[in-house]
């Protein structure tokens, strides 16, 4: 691994002296990235320290360009798709409307702006028992999997490890 790595670097270093010397393809692509690199590196001299800033928005804005999109489409419309799927005369348009009402009474539920009487009263209601369920479910999970967490850790004391149960 060392030969090889040495390698590259040695092959590099040619490349970089025959670019000096003329005789080789100037990189242009690598222009950029040393320019701002040299701008961060100005942050160690006072007098031009604001030039780094710069460099270290251009790189900020590169990473949340980068991570925003990835970020909406994996968390955020991946879980509305549920709630945008055509609804349909089976088994799943039945579950994809209960989860159509379910996000709708929900959002009613969570609507300030308008005083819960009448209608909306009786919607954000069905938003909180849908509210409830899926707390009740989701807290029902974890403790069933500590659970089975448990029940394993107490086998392999009892049985493998005591040879109480055999």
């Amino acid at each position: 691994m060392v030969q090889f790595s040495s390698g590259l670097i040695r092959a590099e270093a040619e490349r970089d002296a025959q670019i000096i010397r003329g005789e080789g393809e100037a990189r242009w692509s690598l222009l950029m990235p040393t320019f701002l690199g040299a701008l961060m590196l100005t942050r160690l001299v006072p007098r031009i320290s604001w030039l780094s800033r710069i460099a270290f928005a251009f790189v900020v804005g590169l990473g949340a360009g980068l991570t925003i999109p990835r970020y909406l489409s994996s968390f955020i419309l991946a879980q509305m798709e549920p709630s945008l799927r055509p609804l349909s005369w089976s088994v799943e348009g039945l579950n994809l409307a209960i989860i159509l009402v379910g996000v709708v009474a929900v959002m009613v539920y969570f609507l300030f702006s308008v005083e819960h009487t009448g209608v909306v009263g009786g919607i954000s209601k069905i938003g909180i028992w849908f509210l409830m369920i899926s707390f009740g479910a989701s807290f029902g999970y974890t403790v069933m999997a500590r659970l089975s967490l448990l029940i394993g850790r107490t086998q392999f004391l009892l049985d493998d490890w005591l040879h109480v149960m055999e």
